[in-house]
This record gives structure tokens, sequence and C-alpha cells, in this order.
């Protein structure tokens, strides 16, 4: 368990971080497109239970497959760990 001192002290890094005063450069990482279908179709799974296995909305990912849509942020990054790795992804989201 983390203690007061612990959070007071991240969330003034956090602070540090929006005001500008850390020396990052650059905040995000670029995360090369994936393909959803082929992502689902490698584990053999349904849309349905892909979107309930992932948390994603079942919509989403029919219009990421159709190429109405295309995932971006998080949802990008999860895709590219669910690619790698699904059983954790699992594990970590049914614990």
């Amino acid at each position: 368990m983390k203690k007061h001192s612990d959070i007071v002290e991240a969330l003034e890094e956090v602070l540090q971080d929006i005001q500008g005063k850390t020396p990052l450069a650059e905040r995000s990482v670029n995360i090369e497109d994936v393909d959803v279908y082929q992502i689902r179709q490698k584990y053999q799974l349904t849309q349905l239970l892909f979107a309930q296995t992932f948390g994603f909305s079942l919509r989403t990912l029919q219009q990421w497959e159709q190429g109405r849509r295309r995932p971006h942020g998080a949802a990008l990054a999860l895709l590219k760990v669910v690619d790698y790795a699904p059983d954790i992804v699992k594990k970590a989201l049914h614990h």
C-alpha cells in the first residue's frame, strides 16, 4: 500500500509535467497501425467474444474491421499488447 507521501510526490510530478517543468521532449509514443481482423482471426475468436474478452464495444470492433474507423490512443496500444500476449491481457482484465 502506498504511503501518503508517495502519493503526494507522484501528484507533484504530474503537476510539474503538465506545467512543462520536466525534461520530457515528447509525451507520446508512435505506435504502428494494427490489422484488427488479423489479430482476431489469429486467436480464432468471434467478433462478439473478442469484444467482450478485451473490453471493446462490438460496434467499434466492427467499424475497425470494416475500415470505417481506426483504433488510436489507448485502444491501439491495447490491441498491440493483445496481439503480442492475449493471455496476459485476459488475466489482467479478468483478475
